[in-house]
């Protein structure tokens, strides 16, 4: 109960706010003009969390523990080859700002990892999310029809951050809710719809768009999977709750669509990409990481286009800093060079072949059903990623750490099952009763849908 308590509060920690946005940590050496993705050297309450939880799960002697859990090690790797760029980087410090936040949220993924251990746990974990986006969608609301504002950002940084989180969670949170009949179905289903509140209601445009994308992939999966009486009717009212939403806000989403200021969110996007093939072409191995910020201006070159863009385009250059760019790719190659980039895409795509393998080996099942969301969830958040850089700000990072650490253990239960030790056998009864026969498992993947509290055979 203790490590469930823990856990359940590492998820609630993920939006960190109550009411509105609140940096629940601790920053040394704190940049606060600096517009680069690690402002200081940053701790947080949740890693806090995570290690009584690290702790906790290595002194449980019923429970193998590991610190370095399957697949950890590929993102280990893509933080080490970062790091080559503190040579070309302007300023070091910078770059051991991000490393430092970068490697510290593996604590997270181990935690997470040793935290699933049966098919009850990943019913907490979903539930504790249910519930977190249920407050989130509080905040939203509150912000939207009290506060009277536009785009409403909840707990988050900003808008798009909300949008792609709530994507993230909420594709898994369908997929479990319409996967076989639990006693928390609903709730989960309920979880969806608060995501998809929330998302309508940071109205970014990408964002919409790639959540309706998700939630359709999910739903056809589901008739894929087994056309049942019960996700056909899911289906069905998912359908009109999403007509009748869509109709209550179509006049504010088709407004934001045709924004003006949407030219020059766009421009400004193409203008940073071109700052950041600029970097790459001087610097191969990157100009350092979390150092793009810095060169971006003066003294370098780098942002001279753009001063000339808005000077022609506005008549005057717009004082102040300038940011970095907005898509997460062009802000690795730029910052970590091609060495950087070639190694998150080996890391990422190695757990999404992980997801695929896990939603086919196990489908029919609970687990096979979340591998899906999760798959698709993170999919889109990659696809995202093109505009936004969001899975780099501690929210984001947080769970998505937690949700590849179950995409590790899954892939752990399947490679234990195919050895025919997963799932364990149910613990015998007590001796007054009569003894029965242990069922027979007919398939080796049979018994992923049943819930055990019992220690998985490593």
């Amino acid at each position: 109960m203790g490590q469930r308590i823990l856990f359940g509060l590492i998820c609630f920690l993920s939006i960190s706010g109550i009411l509105h946005p609140s940096e629940w940590g601790l920053t040394l050496a704190n940049h606060a003009d600096y517009r680069g993705h690690a402002r200081g050297f940053h701790f947080y309450f949740a890693e806090v969390l995570a290690v009584a939880l690290i702790v906790a799960a290595a002194m449980n002697r019923k429970e193998k523990f590991r610190l370095l859990p399957p697949g950890l090690w590929l993102y280990l790797f893509y933080c080490a080859v970062s790091l080559i760029s503190v040579f070309s980087a302007p300023a070091p410090v910078h770059v051991f700002e991000a490393a430092l936040k970068a490697f510290k949220i593996a604590l997270i993924f181990i935690a997470a990892w040793n935290f699933f251990r049966t098919e009850e746990d990943i019913h907490f974990f979903l539930k504790a999310m249910a519930w977190t986006m249920t407050w989130e969608m509080v905040v939203v609301l509150k912000m939207k029809y009290v506060d009277g504002i536009y785009q409403v950002w909840g707990t988050f940084e900003h808008q798009n951050a909300l949008c792609m989180y709530a994507t993230m969670i909420g594709l898994v949170l369908l997929a479990a809710g319409a996967g076989p009949k639990h006693r928390s179905s609903n709730l989960y289903l309920w979880g969806f719809l608060t995501c998809a509140v929330v998302v309508e209601s940071t109205l970014s445009r990408g964002g919409i768009v790639i959540f309706g994308i998700g939630t359709v992939m999910v739903m056809l999966f589901s008739l894929l999977d087994k056309i049942t009486m019960r996700r056909v009717l899911v289906i069905g009212g998912l359908c009109l709750v999403g007509v009748l939403g869509l109709a209550m806000t179509i006049n504010t989403i088709v407004a934001r669509f045709n924004d003006k200021f949407n030219a020059d969110s766009n421009a400004t996007r193409d203008l940073l990409n071109i700052a950041s093939r600029q970097m790459l072409s001087d610097h191969p191995l990157g100009v350092g990481w979390n150092n793009y910020a810095l060169v971006i201006n003066p003294p370098w070159h780098y942002g001279d286009h753009i001063d000339k863009w808005q000077k022609k385009n506005n008549g005057v250059v717009i004082p102040g800093a300038k940011g970095i760019s907005e898509s997460h790719y062009y802000l690795i190659l730029a910052e970590n060079g091609y060495e950087g980039l070639i190694a998150y895409f080996v890391f990422i795509g190695v757990f999404l072949f992980w997801n695929i393998r896990g939603a086919w080996s196990m489908r029919h099942t609970l687990v096979g059903c979340v591998s899906f969301g999760m798959l698709l969830g993170c999919i889109m958040n990659y696809v995202q990623s093109i505009l936004e850089r969001c899975l780099t700000q501690p929210r984001n990072m947080l769970l998505w750490m937690i949700l590849l650490a179950l995409t590790s253990r899954i892939e752990f239960w399947r490679r234990l099952a195919k050895k025919g030790q997963w799932p364990p056998q149910a613990e015998q009864e007590p001796a007054r009763r009569p003894q029965q026969t242990k069922p027979r498992v007919s398939s080796r993947f049979a018994g992923a849908q049943r819930t055990t509290r019992v220690r998985i055979i490593s």
